[in-house]
């Protein structure tokens, strides 16, 4: 970096400076220090202004990639505010779609609190998950965390399931179904199921039941593990059924098994 004074002395000549290393060196003439206050404070300046661009950049990346940060809110009808809690409620139903993930969530009954959450009645979710009904739902913008249970049904490609609950972790992009899993496609019956996603592998944990056209696959009574790998079968996604489940599998679901 460069700094110029003005003339110095009676010769008129240009005075200048480079700072190269932390350090300050004067060429064609005497360096003053007011020339290298001058020239420091300048230095500082770029500096503060490249950190402050960086950090104001990557808060906006992440807050960008955060599940359910961005939502638009379409109400069918009434909209009724409430002054002390700040809930809004939509008692005619409506559409709310989270713009970060593409997850649109439509419902006949709408309460939600901005920045904290949203709770839901005769809902419908739509999301890189598959397609979820329930009868109730209740989404925490905070932790990223959507849960449902009452009539709960999932239809995702090959994969069509009924259950008691279901809790999805956005940020992981990791479903979890329990209180009793019942599929028709393909037929099963588990505990609890666990699906990835992103792949649209599953896993059956507890007891377990898993049927195709050559045979049928059982837990051992005190339960276990079954993979359900999806594959693709003439351009038609299907499972193919693993006692031997993945390690990289198991990690997807570390912590929730």
């Amino acid at each position: 970096m460069r700094a110029s004074g003005g003339n110095g002395g009676a010769g008129g000549r240009t005075v200048k400076a480079v700072v190269s290393g932390g350090r300050l060196f004067s060429r064609g003439g005497p360096y003053t220090r007011r020339m290298a206050d001058r020239a420091s404070v300048f230095h500082r300046s770029r500096l503060s202004l490249t950190l402050a661009l960086t950090l104001a950049t990557a808060l906006f990346v992440a807050l960008a990639a955060q599940p359910f940060a961005s939502l638009t809110v379409s109400p069918a009808g009434r909209q009724l505010f409430d002054i002390a809690t700040g809930v809004t409620t939509m008692p005619d139903g409506g559409v709310i779609t989270d713009q970060s993930t593409g997850v649109e969530l439509s419902a006949t009954h709408i309460e939600y609190l901005a920045g904290a959450f949203v709770e839901a009645r005769g809902a419908r979710v739509n999301g890189d998950f598959g397609v979820v009904t329930a009868q109730s739902l209740r989404l925490d913008l905070q932790s990223g965390v959507l849960n449902a249970s009452g009539g709960l049904s999932l239809a995702r490609g090959a994969l069509t399931i009924g259950a008691g609950s279901l809790a999805y972790y956005a940020n992981r992009q990791v479903a979890v179904f329990g209180g009793g899993v019942v599929a028709t496609g393909p037929t099963f019956e588990a505990d609890r199921l666990y699906l990835d996603a992103v792949t649209g592998d599953v896993l059956l944990v507890g007891n377990y039941s898993f049927s195709d056209s050559l045979f049928t696959m059982t837990s051992p009574e005190e339960g276990g593990r079954l993979e359900l790998r999806m594959v693709l079968r003439d351009g038609e996604p299907s499972y193919d059924a693993a006692t031997e489940v993945r390690p990289e599998l198991l990690e997807r679901f570390d912590g929730l098994l």
